[in-house]
């Protein structure tokens, strides 16, 4: 199974002790660390018109059990085929669960981050490029979340197989159940 703990381990400076000048600077705690806030990531997956897999709506929440009132949503959408793709944030709870649509969720584990930088991989995911996609015909709301996630990896706050896993696991529940 895979670690929910981010791989990003305390850099060291001269004789073995931490450099907390360089954690601080790269905004990534080690995973012992006092001052750190744990970040949740779940994925969620909506039913598309028609309901194919490729046709399904995703975004992913974040959330914090050690920080009660943070409640993140980033996804990306457009009004039609032709349209430009734009990045959503809704910066406050909401239950997804109860959208008429929904169809499952990923629970895509934690991040660690240091206290006060909770918005750090909520913005490493937000800024996901987005520009120029439409003319793209393969490329949607999944791909976004997934590069996303692995900007992530790419940042150090995951590791490449907890992006394997997760990946998998999207992909499995985006075809469950879905006509072809």
């Amino acid at each position: 199974m895979v670690s929910s703990k981010s791989s990003y381990k305390r850099r060291q400076g001269s004789g073995g002790k931490s450099n907390r000048r360089d954690e601080e600077t790269r905004g990534k705690p080690d995973d012992t660390s006092d001052s750190c806030t744990t970040i949740s990531l779940t994925i969620y997956i909506f039913r598309g018109q028609p309901d194919v897999y490729y046709n399904r709506h995703v975004l992913i929440y974040f959330t914090s059990p050690d920080k009660p009132n943070f409640h993140e949503t980033v996804h990306t959408q457009r009004d039609d085929d032709k349209s430009p793709w734009r990045v959503d944030q809704i910066h406050n709870r909401t239950d997804w669960f109860m959208s008429v649509t929904y169809l499952t969720h990923v629970n895509a584990g934690t991040v660690q981050v240091w206290s006060g930088q909770e918005m750090v991989p909520v913005n490493i995911v937000a800024a996901t490029p987005v520009e120029g996609r439409e003319s793209d015909g393969d490329w949607n709301c999944q791909k976004f979340v997934l590069e996303g996630l692995q900007a992530l990896v790419y940042h150090g706050f995951q590791t490449q197989e907890w992006y394997d896993f997760v990946e998998g696991e999207l992909a499995d529940q985006l075809i469950d159940g879905a006509v072809a």
